[in-house]
């Protein structure tokens, strides 16, 4: 659903950047500052696309989309559907991935171009995540033979870090 359930998306709109969404029927009207309509404009656009493209949208969807919309907008560019999710979209068996940021946008094309992508950022960010689910998207596509996991080499007793469970643990989100 565009709006949300009790129109929770267009409130969040609202909110994140100060104009006012009226909804009647199927036409949504927007006011306030231009800068502020352009951006909600590009926002409900791209959250239409992805949802004329068999998507969901939630509220997780909608803040990406504003991030893009604002991103979009300040570039001059007022088409924010064209860089939200777009190219930057990752298949896998299970589920369909979105690049949530400009940022992330940007790491799953340098992943799909490169042999090799360092990325380095902080914890929490997606960078594991989304390497695993591009690796995954193209070993199904058969775009490569395999997958190869490594891991830093730790002394005994060391500890890796936060990285629970085995390694079937580890990848069968993404199969």
């Amino acid at each position: 659903m565009l709006y949300g359930e009790y129109d929770r998306h267009l409130a969040r709109i609202e909110q994140q950047l100060g104009i006012s969404l009226s909804s009647r029927g199927n036409q949504i009207t927007l006011s306030g500052p231009s800068d502020a309509v352009a951006v909600a404009r590009a926002t409900l656009n791209a959250l239409y696309d992805r949802l004329g493209r068999g998507l969901s949208v939630d509220s997780a969807e909608v803040d990406a989309a504003l991030r893009f919309a604002t991103n979009a907008v300040a570039e001059g560019d007022t088409r924010a559907e064209s860089q939200f999710g777009g190219s930057a979209a990752i298949q896998t068996p299970r589920r369909h991935v979105s690049a949530r940021t400009p940022g992330q946008k940007d790491y799953i094309n340098a992943l799909r171009k490169n042999e090799l992508v360092f990325g380095i950022g902080p914890a929490g960010t997606g960078k594991t995540y989304l390497a695993v689910a591009t690796a995954v998207s193209m070993f199904v596509s058969g775009q490569v033979d395999r997958i190869i996991l490594s891991r830093p080499a730790v002394e005994a007793g060391e500890r890796l870090g936060f990285l629970p469970g085995d390694m079937r643990d580890k990848i069968d989100p993404y199969l």
